[in-house]
């Protein structure tokens, strides 16, 4: 699957659902001057292997089809008309996270930097914020969950 025009909205729901797609939303920081000052977000993106995987291990072909999922749900959520922010989808590091908000299952993550598009250094604006926002809406209509997966039958 692509993030082209023909992933349906239908079609990135089920890989929300089969993956357990979650995501958190973290600041982007730089230290300058003696003080940090938070230039931009990092929206991570979390995903687990799908029922009846049973061999997982980093950089297996479960997390490759894992990332590469997770990776089209990270486009198909970008702003797509050109903004003052910029958005940078990180590469797959091959690596599984297990996090106590998420009952430590084993996660692959996706990184979605949004950042000013120029005048890097500068603090977080009205844009970078919107950004945000319409993304995580975006995960909210394809079903992903803030910070971690509640099964259907406990919501």
């Amino acid at each position: 699957m692509t993030a082209s025009a023909s992933s349906s909205v239908q079609e990135l729901r089920e890989v929300v659902r089969r993956y357990r797609v979650c995501w958190e939303v973290w600041p982007e920081s730089i230290w300058m001057q003696n003080h940090s000052r938070q230039i931009g977000y990092q929206l991570e993106l979390y995903g687990t292997h799908e029922a009846g995987v049973e061999h997982v291990s980093p950089g297996c072909p479960a997390c490759q089809r894992l990332y590469a999922a997770l990776r089209v749900v990270a486009e198909w959520i970008l702003p797509k008309e050109r903004r003052p922010s910029t958005y940078e989808i990180g590469a797959f590091d091959q690596a599984l996270r297990y996090s106590p908000a998420r009952r430590n299952r084993p996660d692959v993550t996706v990184r979605i930097r949004i950042l000013h598009r120029e005048d890097f250094e500068s603090p977080v604006d009205a844009c970078e914020v919107r950004c945000l926002t319409e993304m995580q809406e975006r995960l909210r209509e394809l079903g992903a969950q803030e910070r971690q997966w509640v099964s259907e039958h406990k919501r």
